[in-house]
C-alpha cells in the first residue's frame, strides 16, 4: 500500500473517532475561516498516535476533512520528556487528586480541549480556577451589585490582575460549530460575554445631573467657545496635563470628547444659569470596574463661587450610588495647592506624596494622590 493510500486511512480513521466523539455537525465556511486562523492540520505521524491514544484527538475537522490540531500539539510531550512520559507529567499538575487529573487527561485526549489558547495543565487549571471563581461573583453580584469583594472576584476571573492572567486572556472566541458539538453556548460566552455585559459594562443614568445651582451634561460641539479663552492660558493650563491651545485645538478637544464618549470615561461640562463655568470628569476603572478616578476645571472667570466643589461632590455621588464603586482617586500636580484643597474639602485622604514622580511640560513634577472610599462617603452624609 503506498504512503498517499495510508495517510488517507489513517486519515479517515481520525475523522470516524472524531464524528463518534463530537457528533456529526456541519462546519461552515466561517467556521473553517477561523480554525485555520488558530489551528494548524495534523501530520501524519501525529494522526497515528492519536488512534493510539497517545497525543489529542484532532480539535476540528474541516469540511475537506482536515484534521486540525493545535500549532502546539505535540510540543508537550517533548517538554514531559518523551510521548510515553506524557501522561505521568499531564496527571502530576493534580497532585493528590488523581481522579481529577484522570478525567483531565481523558479530557485533553478527546480533542475537546478547545476553549484555550494555549493548551496545557497549568492553562486548564487557571481556566477552572477563574470559572469558579467567576460563578462566586456572579452569586454575590447578583443578591447585591455594588458587592466590592464581588466586584473584584469578577474582575479578576474575567479581566485578571497582576500574575493572574483571567478568562478574557485565556480564552479563544470558539465558533458556531462549537455550540452544535457542546449543546450550547460557549466557555467564553458563558463566562466572559455575558458576566461583563451584566456587571461590568456601566450603563449611564439620565442626564443632565443637577445640584443647587447646576447642571451637568455630557459634551456637545457647541460648548468649545466657553474653553477656548481659559486654554490659551499658560497660567490657567499649567498644572493640567495638557499645554495651551488654540481654538482650533480646543474645537477639535471637545469634538472628541462628545464623539469619543464612552461607558467608561465619563466627561462632563458644567452650568451655571446655562452660562458654562467649567468640567468635571468620572473615569471608571480598576480590578471590576469599582474604582474611579475623578477631576475637575473651573474657567478663570468663574473662579472662587465654590462650583468645582458642588459638581465633584456630584460626581461623588454619581460614581458611588449610580456606578457602584467601591473607591474614588483623584491625582493632581503638588503645586496645586487649590485642588488639594478642594479634595480634602470633599472628606478624600491623601494617601500619596510622591517627589519628582512626573514629567510633565519639560520638567519632573511632584503629585499627590488623593482617596476616598464608599464607606467613608456614606459615614460622612450620616
Amino acid at each position: 500500500m503506498g504512503d498517499d493510500a495510508l495517510t488517507h486511512r489513517v486519515r479517515m480513521a481520525v475523522h470516524d473517532r472524531y464524528v463518534a466523539v463530537n457528533g456529526d455537525h456541519p462546519m461552515t465556511a466561517d467556521d473553517d475561516a477561523y480554525v485555520r486562523e488558530h489551528f494548524v492540520p495534523a501530520t501524519p505521524e501525529a494522526m497515528a498516535l492519536m488512534l493510539e491514544g497517545r497525543l489529542p484527538l484532532a480539535s476540528y475537522v474541516l469540511r475537506d476533512g482536515t484534521p486540525m490540531v493545535p500549532a502546539a500539539h505535540g510540543e508537550l510531550a517533548e517538554i514531559a520528556g518523551g510521548i510515553d512520559r506524557l501522561r505521568e507529567w499531564f496527571v502530576a499538575f493534580w497532585e493528590g487528586e488523581e481522579e481529577t487529573g484522570a478525567q483531565e487527561w481523558a479530557h485533553y485526549l478527546s480533542g475537546q480541549e478547545v476553549s484555550l489558547r494555549d493548551v496545557n495543565p497549568v492553562r486548564i487549571r487557571q481556566r477552572e480556577e477563574r470559572i469558579a471563581e467567576a460563578a462566586a461573583a456572579l452569586d454575590l453580584l447578583r443578591r447585591d451589585p455594588r458587592d466590592g469583594t464581588g466586584r473584584g472576584m469578577l474582575g479578576e476571573a474575567v479581566d485578571g490582575v497582576l500574575a493572574v492572567p483571567g478568562l478574557d486572556w485565556l480564552l479563544l472566541p470558539m465558533t458556531a460549530y462549537d455550540r452544535l458539538r457542546f449543546g450550547g453556548p460557549t466557555v467564553r460566552e458563558l463566562w466572559v460575554d455575558l458576566p461583563r455585559a451584566e456587571f461590568l459594562t456601566p450603563a449611564p443614568p439620565a442626564w443632565p445631573l443637577r445640584t443647587e445651582r447646576l447642571v451637568l451634561r455630557p459634551y456637545e460641539p457647541r460648548d468649545a467657545e466657553a474653553f477656548v479663552e481659559a486654554w490659551a492660558s499658560e497660567e490657567w493650563s499649567s498644572l493640567l496635563l495638557s499645554r495651551p491651545m488654540n481654538r482650533a485645538e480646543v474645537v477639535e478637544m471637545v469634538r472628541r470628547r462628545t464623539a469619543a464618549a464612552s461607558d467608561e470615561f465619563v466627561s462632563l461640562v458644567v452650568e451655571h444659569e446655562g452660562v458654562v463655568v467649567g468640567d468635571s470628569l468620572l473615569h471608571l476603572q480598576g480590578t471590576g470596574m469599582s474604582e474611579g478616578e475623578i477631576g475637575w476645571t473651573v474657567l478663570p472667570q468663574h473662579a472662587g463661587r465654590g462650583f468645582a466643589t458642588e459638581a465633584a461632590r456630584e460626581v461623588l455621588r454619581l460614581g458611588f450610588e449610580h456606578y457602584g464603586l467601591r473607591r474614588i482617586v483623584a491625582n493632581l500636580d503638588a503645586r496645586n495647592h487649590r485642588s488639594a484643597a478642594l479634595c480634602e474639602r470633599l472628606g478624600m485622604r491623601r494617601e500619596g506624596d510622591k517627589v519628582a514622580d512626573f514629567w510633565s511640560k519639560g520638567r519632573w513634577t511632584s503629585s499627590y494622590d488623593y482617596a476616598l472610599l464608599r464607606e467613608e462617603w456614606e459615614a460622612a452624609l450620616g
